[in-house]
Formats: C-alpha cells, structure tokens, sequence
C-alpha cells in the first residue's frame, strides 16, 4: 500500500480524468505507473546503443576497433612493398 499527496492541480486533472475515462484514480494511477516503469525498461544506455555501430563504418565488421593496429600495419606494408 502507498499513499501519497498530490499537488491540488493534478489531483483535480486526475479527478476529471476519472470521470472521463470511467475509471477509478487508482488504476488510472497504476496504468501511468506500469508505463513509466515499463519505459524505463526499455531504455539502453549510450554503450548498448553503441555497441551495434562499433566498426561497422570501416566495413570490416565488429573487429575494426580490435584489429586497428594490424590494419594500418598491412596499408603500410602494402605501401612500401607496391
């Protein structure tokens, strides 16, 4: 059980919205609760938005970042050798 106050404004908002809707403050509030969670949940942080994008400009797939040093080493040879 929660209880908690409410600013006179958005009570009298909720209020009118229970009458509209036919529904009861409550599981007006629930509803709003359950998606206010459920959009947290489904948020990703910078590094998980990221991660599908690393290396994939270059064309070489995820292994870009990791194989740099290896890449640049072959360009110069390839370079030196042509």
């Amino acid at each position: 059980m929660i209880s908690l106050r409410l600013p006179r404004e958005l009570e009298e908002k909720l209020t009118r919205l229970s009458a509209l809707e036919k529904k009861t403050r409550t599981e007006i509030i629930k509803e709003s609760l359950q998606m206010y969670i459920e959009s947290r949940d489904d948020r990703k942080s910078a590094y998980e938005l990221a991660t599908r994008h690393f290396g994939q400009s270059t064309g070489r797939g995820n292994q870009g970042s990791v194989n740099h040093q290896e890449v640049v080493r072959r360009k110069i040879k390839r370079k030196h050798n042509a």
